[in-house]
C-alpha cells in the first residue's frame, strides 16, 4: 500500500528520486506508469502494472464504443506514459506531464493506496486543507461502510 507523503525535486538533468518505499511496491519493476488525474485536479497519478492491468480489466467491461470508456481510456491511456528507472530510482518525468501538474522543481511524492500521486506543494497544500476539511465534517461517512464490513448493525438498527 502507498502511503505517506515525501517530498523531492528535480535535479540539473531533470530527474527525480522515487521514495524507495514506493519503488518496493511497484513490484521490482524498474518503471511505472504515470497520467495526469482525470478529474482535473492538477497532479499525476502513478502505479505500477497492477494499477493498469485494474484499468484494463474496468475498461474492459463497458462497451467500446461507449462515451465513458473512450473518456477514461483518453484520460489515463492517452495522455499518460511509461516512465524507467535507473538502478538508483531516479526518473525523469515528461516534460508535458510536468507541465500539466505545475510542477517547476519542487514536488510531493503522496501515498494513495493502490496508487501514488505527484503534487506541486502548492496545489497539494490547498488540495490537503479541503480534503481534511471535507474529512473531518464528513466523519457519518464511513459510519455504514465499517459496519457492513463487520457485519454487524449499526447505529439506529441499520445493517
Amino acid at each position: 500500500m502507498f502511503l505517506s507523503t515525501f517530498e523531492g525535486s528535480i535535479d540539473a538533468r531533470g530527474r527525480v528520486l522515487v521514495p524507495s518505499n514506493f519503488r518496493a511496491l511497484l513490484g521490482g519493476e524498474q518503471k511505472f506508469y504515470l497520467y495526469p488525474a482525470s478529474d482535473g485536479s492538477g497532479f499525476l497519478e502513478a502505479g505500477g502494472q497492477e494499477l493498469m492491468d485494474g484499468h484494463v480489466s474496468i475498461f474492459n467491461n463497458l462497451p467500446p464504443n461507449s462515451r465513458e470508456r473512450q473518456a477514461f481510456v483518453n484520460a489515463i491511456f492517452s495522455k499518460g506514459g511509461e516512465v524507467a528507472m535507473d538502478q538508483a530510482g531516479r526518473a525523469v518525468i515528461p516534460p508535458h506531464l510536468l507541465k500539466s501538474a505545475g510542477i517547476e522543481k519542487d514536488l510531493l511524492f503522496v501515498g494513495a493506496m493502490d496508487r501514488f500521486q505527484i503534487w506541486s506543494p502548492e496545489r497539494y497544500s490547498a488540495y490537503d486543507a479541503e480534503q481534511t476539511e471535507f474529512a473531518a465534517s464528513n466523519q457519518d461517512a464511513l459510519a455504514q461502510p465499517f459496519y457492513q464490513v463487520r457485519g454487524i448493525i449499526g447505529p439506529g438498527g441499520r445493517s
